[in-house]
């Protein structure tokens, strides 16, 4: 019996200690993540990540890139370290949230942005909803190429 309860003890702390060194091990493989790279033809690729603070503790901007283009979903934070803004990019369209520094949504809507030899044009296009501060929704507009083409305030009836 005494057999037994040795093999039992030693499965025992065998278990404990996977499950207790496991989140170190991977976390530690996080702060080793490649960011901030370039390819072999000197175009952002990958995972950036700049910060507001030099401890790199409060994320200013998290945003990945192909071919030196934003893709995927990019993110931009509030100095206290808050979701501000969210970007998602499909084919040719951005799906475009922003939000208050109590990660509330303000305003959500479409963008589209072009891109040139020598720069690159960002304009809202499509839908946009708008919201109050208790979250309602209180304008809805539309954009043709970054121009207004229709607004609509919402009251209180229309709200509810």
């Amino acid at each position: 019996m005494g057999d037994k309860m040795t093999k039992w003890n030693l499965f025992l702390v065998f278990f404990c200690l996977v499950f207790t060194l496991a989140p170190v091990f991977s976390t530690a493989q996080l702060f080793h993540k490649k960011v901030n790279r370039y390819d072999e033809n000197g175009k952002r690729i990958g995972l950036w990540v700049h910060y507001w603070d030099e401890e790199e503790k409060i994320p200013l901007s998290k945003n990945h890139f192909k071919d030196d283009r934003e893709t995927g979903v990019c993110k931009n934070y509030h100095n206290n370290g808050k979701l501000r803004l969210k970007f998602r990019y499909y084919k040719n369209r951005i799906r475009v949230k922003y939000y208050d520094e109590s990660r509330h949504i303000e305003q959500k809507g479409w963008a589209i942005m072009d891109f040139t030899e020598k720069d690159l044009h960002y304009y809202w296009h499509g839908k946009w909803k708008f919201y109050d501060q208790d979250r309602k929704l209180i304008r809805k507009t539309s954009f043709k190429d970054g121009v207004l083409i229709e607004e609509n305030f919402m009251n209180q009836e229309e709200i509810q």
